[in-house]
């Protein structure tokens, strides 16, 4: 019996450095996407501040000076913002390519500095670069947490089953929610965001080139177009969230704002001859608009942390 008893000890003590070799690499990943969901958090509000950078400086080269107090805090935000931003990802160091990173303070450096003697066309432009270069590491970011855990552990151990409903119970949400809250509603608040830097510097100027008009034009089409999959994929997010998305009932409200704005930009902006809609309340109104469409990320983000920390309890179920 003590031979018996000693070969089972022998045999159990065997086991453990594969045991906690899986420890380690589901801690290392638990936390990998903790840092990743921290980033995208971040990202999204340096999305939120450079729109509003781009909005208020499109206004003040128009000639709407009161812009001026608001846009020196939020220049003095966003350089802030950045280098928390370049902190946290020192923090891990794999989740964005460092050239990432570095394109991002390029960029900045270029649309911050003697931002005043740049042509409108260009401050506009290099603007968008910066918000899809944003908008592009969110997009990575969210495709590495498609798979839970698990099912990656899972992969390296292709005999061993563990992908089912009733491991993963959040699985197929989860990928609705990533692709809802970090590419199309983002994509479509950045079309809103396009929309109110052109119509408030126009509005500001007090007349509406042919160039501008084009661009403007363009923009309210792909807005009409792309809030129609919107308002569809909110539908469908309803019936499979139910209670956990409660901003989404909102976003039908949200439509009847930006039907009036898109519908007082046609009529009073895109126009010959002098312009006489208010630049500051185009810029609100289109910021109230975009905030709740933000929102919404935002608890999408949150709720995709909430299914995160869950994984805790259903890796513990996938070993067992």
């Amino acid at each position: 019996m003590k031979s018996t008893s000693t070969n089972m000890k022998h045999s159990d003590s065997s086991l453990a450095p594969a045991a906690n070799e899986k420890v380690r690499r589901f801690t290392e990943l638990f936390h990998q996407r903790l840092d990743a969901l921290n980033l995208i958090k971040q990202l999204n509000h340096m999305v939120k501040a450079v729109q509003r950078h781009r909005g208020m400086s499109m206004g003040l080269l128009g000639g709407n000076a009161l812009f001026r107090e608001d846009f020196t805090r939020l220049q003095h935000q966003i350089a802030g913002r950045l280098e928390l931003f370049s902190t946290f990802t020192g923090r891990a160091p794999n989740l964005l390519p460092s050239r990432d990173l570095e394109n991002l303070h390029s960029a900045w450096l270029t649309i911050s500095h003697d931002w005043q003697e740049d042509s409108v066309i260009d401050n506009y432009e290099l603007h968008c670069h910066l918000i899809e270069q944003l908008l592009a590491m969110i997009a990575a970011l969210a495709k590495q947490m498609e798979q839970p855990i698990a099912a990656v552990l899972a992969s390296a151990e292709p005999t061993k089953i563990y992908a089912s409903s009733t491991v993963y119970p959040n699985r197929f949400k989860q990928l609705e929610v990533l692709h809802f809250a970090t590419r199309l509603m983002p994509s479509v608040a950045e079309q809103i965001g396009r929309i109110r830097a052109l119509a408030t510097y126009t509005a500001a100027l007090g007349f509406c080139d042919a160039d501008y008009a084009s661009k403007l034009r363009y923009a309210i089409q792909c807005t009409r177009v792309n809030n129609e999959k919107l308002r569809n994929q909110a539908k469908r997010m309803e019936g499979i969230l139910e209670k956990d998305s409660p901003l989404l009932s909102q976003l039908k409200s949200y439509e009847i704002k930006l039907t009036y704005l898109l519908d007082m930009i046609e009529q009073d902006v895109l126009h010959e001859g002098h312009v006489t809609a208010d630049s500051n309340k185009l810029f609100e109104l289109a910021t109230d608009i975009i905030d709740m469409y933000l929102n919404n990320v935002d608890e999408g983000t949150a709720l995709i942390e909430r299914w995160h920390n869950d994984e805790v309890e259903n890796w513990i179920a996938a070993i067992n």
